[in-house]
């Protein structure tokens, strides 16, 4: 903590050089574990076009939420009482989010989502005060986040399935003002950390390819430790370790020293993708590893193992777009077209689920092992720029 308990927002400097995460955002992050976790099962009791919608809303809603705190923290996070009393607050709204995340409980989880934007705008509210060069920043996002606040509350008053476009329309709304020039130029006249924020995604993704080893171990008990269930658990892992090494190898964050421009945006809704469908990939895995031997997944859970991996391949490769120069651009999102492919085709094989596991893990690894060959051949120095920040860090 700072040498006094008040303190006001402060303005991160760019020239502050490495910022590690501060406990209290790795533990702000762990909450969000939970979160994650719950998400998930929307797609394991009832898999349907309705699941999958209710899914991807609510999904987006708690994951803009890290995303607002996130961005908050790396630029004005003063780590003073106040704030961390703020902070403390959002946890506890994003544990109502993972507590009611049901269709049945849709009430508690919009107001918690409510509860969590009210909270972003008394940080900004804190920030228009302390930086008055942030203040057009800060009003700005005082008023969206306070909007938004109001929609989600407002959802309550609307019955079934409704309720889930009043809160399509809010995200989209949210989602939507950060595209405007307006907003893009406001967000860029405030520097970030960019090495401090390519951690902290970074950290998510870690935390949503745990939640795939969680299912995994969760396949394997509800399968009583057959032997078969346990080897192709380990199969099914090598998915999760194909993707962290297909993801590390590749991204650097690039695109966040031109925060006011689009390629950073492309690259944080890449993000998203690619946590939704990771969380999403661990639910198949689990089903796939307790299916008896020989036996076919079925259509619905096919088409969650398998989607998810092949949005995730395309979420990385919309990140990794983004991260590319545009005579690259092209050519990166192409080299992972056939893997993308290869996993669709995959889906319409009529294949047991261990096959279809193999097969899975072997175009995964396959992905990985391109990636790295690509990554050591490529010009060393955005790779050797993370080395020297990692290196800084562990001293």
């Amino acid at each position: 903590m700072t040498n006094s308990i008040w303190q006001k927002p402060v303005q991160r400097s760019t020239a502050d050089g490495h910022r590690q995460a501060t406990w209290i955002e790795l533990f702000f992050d762990l909450i969000f574990v939970v979160a994650v976790a719950q998400l998930g099962s929307l797609l394991l009791e009832d898999v349907s076009w309705w699941s999958g919608t209710l899914y991807g809303v609510a999904y987006t809603a708690v994951w803009l939420s890290w995303v607002n705190a996130t961005i908050y923290a790396n630029r004005f996070d003063s780590d003073d009482l106040s704030q961390r009393l703020i902070t403390f607050g959002q946890m506890l709204t994003v544990a109502g989010m993972a507590a009611s995340v049901a269709e049945s409980a849709a009430i508690p989880f919009a107001i918690s989502i409510a509860l969590f934007r009210i909270l972003s705008a008394i940080s900004y509210a804190r920030v228009r005060k302390a930086i008055p060069s942030e203040s057009a920043l800060a009003n700005r996002m005082v008023i969206v986040m306070s909007t938004i606040a109001v929609i989600w509350a407002a959802s309550v008053f609307v019955d079934g399935r409704a309720r889930i476009g009043v809160w399509a329309f809010a995200i989209g709304l949210e989602i939507g003002i950060q595209w405007l020039r307006s907003s893009r130029k406001r967000r860029g006249s405030a520097p970030i950390q960019m090495n401090h924020l390519v951690e902290r995604f970074g950290l998510f993704t870690i935390i949503v390819l745990g939640e795939t080893v969680l299912a995994v171990v969760v396949g394997v008990a509800h399968a009583h430790w057959e032997a078969t269930a346990v080897i192709f658990a380990v199969i099914g892992m090598t998915i999760s370790f194909s993707l962290w090494w297909i993801y590390f190898e590749g991204v650097v964050g690039t695109p966040l020293k031109d925060i006011g421009g689009i390629r950073p945006l492309v690259w944080v809704y890449g993000q998203a993708l690619l946590v939704m469908s990771i969380t999403a990939l661990g639910i198949g895995l689990e089903v796939a590893i307790f299916t008896h031997l020989g036996e076919s997944l079925g259509t619905p859970h096919t088409i969650v193992l398998v989607g998810a991996l092949a949005l995730a391949l395309v979420g990385i490769a919309v990140v990794l777009a983004a991260e590319a120069t545009a005579e690259d651009r092209a050519r990166v999102v192409l080299a992972r077209v056939p893997a993308i492919l290869l996993v669709l085709l995959m889906g319409l094989l009529p294949v047991s689920a261990q096959i279809l596991l193999i097969g899975l893990a072997i175009i995964a690894a396959a992905q990985a092992v391109v990636d790295v060959r690509n990554s050591r051949q490529a010009t060393p120095e955005p790779v050797a720029m993370v080395g020297e920040d990692q290196g800084d860090s562990k001293q």
